[in-house]
């Protein structure tokens, strides 16, 4: 029977996975992707992350590296199994059965860093959306797009970030808002001016027009009706993600799985951290989760070997 079985291997997983080596814990990690690294390796590897510790700034896919080699530096790293997706667990004598896509496995503890849980983008909802090979819900290259004129569509951190990277090579960016106000830090709102990016708001996509690709938008404003068509090379949406519903057996605030002391679920020995998991003052953000995945490990290793002098740090 293993120690823990890591659910997730996004940036929170991967950590947790480096702090139960060092813990010496055995077990495995799960990850329903053939990829690791979550959304920030499936959405946005080439953001500049600014709020890390010890970063002035770093990639995003320049961070989930940093983690997984870190997670491979040690001498007993938990295995990363990839495109196995937890389907359900149940408790048995000792423990939980596992069950995945591909067999079961048996473990003591279980800790659920999902995130988003298995997710796909938010689309425009228009009825030809689909048959257009420039629409893009992901920017991951942004080299092709050198000297491209594109849009944005979204009003978060996330579209001006893209708009804000994009501007750097190419010829024309737009970003489209259906507000007037965007969501977005206002320092990176205010950087979207001083890169020449083109505000369009209070706007909605109302007709994409073309045949294979787009080659012009039509826009219609939410307060005036009027309409304006703008050509482009590239479309890329950032309207956020829908997530499947977790089946997980465990006490849930809407989507999300709540978690008490310890990060633990309303399962004993069932622990969720990072933005699976809800608590009062909870903050969605990188740091934190790590912070999570810290006491959570530890509260395992404490259950597995109750008799052992865990070190506060290593």
């Amino acid at each position: 029977m293993k120690d823990i079985v890591i659910v997730g291997a996004g940036p929170i997983g991967l950590y947790a996975a480096t702090l139960a080596s060092l813990h010496e814990l055995d077990g495995e990690v799960l990850e329903g992707q053939e990829i690791i690294g979550g959304q920030l390796s499936n959405l946005y590897p080439e953001k500049d992350i600014i709020d890390l510790p010890g970063y002035k700034k770093i990639t995003a896919q320049g961070f989930i590296d940093a983690l997984k080699a870190q997670q491979e530096s040690r001498p007993n790293p938990l295995p990363i199994r990839l495109g196995v997706e937890l389907k359900e667990f149940k408790k048995i004598d000792g423990g939980f059965e596992v069950t995945t896509s591909k067999g079961t496995i048996e473990t003591r503890t279980i800790l659920l860093t999902t995130g988003m849980g298995v997710f796909s983008p938010r689309k425009i909802g228009l009825p030809n959306e689909d048959s257009f090979s420039n629409i893009i819900y992901a920017l991951k290259d942004k080299s092709q797009y050198k000297d491209k004129t594109v849009a944005i569509l979204g009003g978060g951190d996330s579209a001006v970030d893209w708009a804000l990277m994009l501007s750097e090579i190419a010829k024309k960016v737009y970003i489209i808002h259906r507000r007037n106000e965007f969501r977005a830090q206002s320092s990176s709102v205010a950087e979207l001016d001083q890169k020449g990016v083109i505000k369009l708001t209070p706007y909605v996509v109302s007709k994409l027009n073309g045949e294979k690709e787009v080659t012009s938008v039509e826009l219609s404003n939410v307060d005036t009706k009027e309409v304006k068509t703008i050509d482009v090379d590239a479309v890329f949406v950032n309207y956020g993600m829908v997530s499947a519903p977790t089946s997980f057996p465990v006490e849930k605030i809407g989507p999300n799985i709540k978690v008490g002391a310890f990060y633990m679920t309303s399962v004993e020995n069932v622990f969720a951290i990072g933005n699976i998991a809800q608590y009062d003052g909870k903050v969605k953000n990188i740091t934190s989760g790590l912070g999570e995945a810290v006491t959570a490990i530890t509260k395992i290793d404490q259950i597995i070997h109750p008799n052992k002098n865990i070190p506060v740090h290593y």
